[in-house]
């Protein structure tokens, strides 16, 4: 496959767009990328939609329903694969130039997903490679084949975003890459929970390859 283009109609940030200060960060982040984002509006507790799995709180909630609506916006819309980030993405200064070798790694006409922020240590640095049970969900790439699977297998309940990716994966089309593209902030976030110790995990792992954060767009 050729290297991924993006631009506003397949690149999508999820944001509250109250948070003017978290927006404002995204949009210097984008500059510096030349990055050309839609900005999707981040759902709250008031305008739910779907039902869910009752330990989810309101923030997972948001998060979760804010996710569903973009993937399905994708097949409403016919888009071939879309970029779907957080509005507390970070992302590697070789951003493009890494990205742009995922044609290079991988042979597969029928993937699913490209997984730019992730969970767990990958043994294999520098080289994209097959996920498994990867969570995190503050980038993406999704596909349309990868968006048709995501809304068959919840359409009747939605649980948490990187919790539905991971079911994604179970299918071996899903792809990441080692140190990630994308890590999170790590401070508060209005669509997210938990981030303070995934953050901290994130870095632990990069310390323990030797990657320093100065390597990415904070």
């Amino acid at each position: 496959m050729n290297s991924f283009v993006f631009n506003s109609t397949n690149t999508f940030c999820i944001s509250l767009l109250s948070n003017t200060k978290r927006l404002k960060k995204m949009k210097a982040r984008f500059e510096k990328l030349h990055m050309e984002v839609t900005i999707w509006p981040a759902c709250t507790k008031e305008n739910l939609t779907n039902e869910f799995v009752h330990y989810l709180n309101d923030n997972a909630r948001g998060c979760a329903q804010s996710h569903y609506n973009i993937w399905n916006y994708m097949m409403d819309n016919n888009i071939d694969y879309g970029l779907i980030l957080e509005d507390d993405a970070c992302f590697d200064k070789k951003f493009y130039e890494k990205l742009n070798t995922f044609a290079m790694d991988i042979y597969d006409p029928e993937w699913d997903a490209v997984f730019l922020n992730a969970s767990e240590k990958i043994d294999i640095t520098n080289k994209w490679v097959l996920d498994k049970e990867q969570y995190l969900t503050g980038g993406y790439i999704l596909s349309k084949r990868g968006c048709e699977k995501l809304l068959h297998m919840f359409s009747e309940c939605l649980f948490a975003s990187d919790w539905m990716t991971t079911r994604l994966q179970l299918y071996n089309h899903s792809y990441c890459y080692f140190p990630w593209l994308i890590i999170q902030e790590g401070e508060d976030s209005t669509i997210a929970s938990n981030v303070y110790e995934d953050h901290k995990k994130v870095i632990g792992l990069l310390g323990g390859i030797n990657y320093s954060l100065d390597n990415y767009i904070i």
